[in-house]
């Protein structure tokens, strides 16, 4: 009776080692691949064509089902609402100032002020929302701009090279990310970037044709990419539809 015992411990002993032994395997086969994130950028700025040119990049995002962030000049936006509105709930919609003035060659506080101001305001009235994302034209930035974003009600500045700023907790808190200008980068290139935890951010502008928008967009959508807009990148809400 003890070999019996003995013998049925053993055997018991040995599937529990090789068990041990073979269960990273399955949790290596179970693990779920995380993919890059990136997010489309475009800043939408005065010309002729700029409706049009609106609408045929939301029509190219919708077909490819992806999201990005859009950031407006809010002259455009008051005086075509559609260049707002035809962007679909999937894409975050931002101010860029009112008149597209490089903010740091202002010197009155106020004058910095009331041009984010009515910028955010004639976004908003257009798109019937509410943005909380800012980016500043020519990426120029001051001493001033955590103030007047703060006293604005916007929470996320995309206005650099190199990081994205959030507001959390009473301040602005800085994240790094890795930025391109997509009329300078390859999709290939940015399809070989090694891996890594920060967000890729590519950068557009309303003068870049979207004919070439639409190959670049086919040519990322081959990798491994989640695309993403600037809520998903900070968990904020940053555009609230609907007022």
């Amino acid at each position: 009776m003890k070999l019996i015992i003995a013998a049925g411990f053993s055997t018991a002993l040995i599937i529990a080692v090789g068990f041990f032994i073979i269960s990273p395997m399955f949790y290596r086969t179970a693990k779920v691949e995380t993919k890059q994130r990136i997010m489309l950028s475009f800043s939408v700025l005065e010309s002729n064509e700029i409706v049009d040119w609106c609408k045929n990049l939301s029509s190219i995002l919708k077909a490819y089902d992806i999201s990005a962030t859009i950031f407006i000049v809010g002259k455009v936006a008051e005086q075509n609402p559609e260049c707002v509105s035809c962007f679909s709930s999937k894409i975050d919609i931002g101010s860029q100032t009112f008149s597209n003035l490089n903010l740091t060659l202002i010197p009155d506080y106020n004058i910095q002020l009331e041009e984010i101001r009515k910028g955010k305001l004639a976004v908003d009235a257009a798109g019937n929302l509410y943005s909380r994302v800012f980016r500043a034209p020519n990426k120029a930035t001051d001493q001033n701009i955590y103030s007047l974003l703060s006293r604005n009600d916007i929470l996320a500045d995309f206005s650099y090279d190199y990081q994205y700023n959030v507001y959390l907790d009473t301040q602005f808190v800085k994240f790094d990310a890795t930025v391109y200008d997509g009329t300078t980068c390859s999709a290939n290139s940015v399809l070989t970037l090694k891996k890594n935890s920060q967000p890729i951010i590519i950068d557009f502008d309303s003068e870049y044709p979207t004919e070439l928008i639409a190959d670049f967009i086919a040519s990322l959508k081959t990798g491994q990419l989640d695309f993403v807009n600037a809520s998903e990148i900070t968990g904020l809400n940053l555009t609230v539809r609907g007022g």
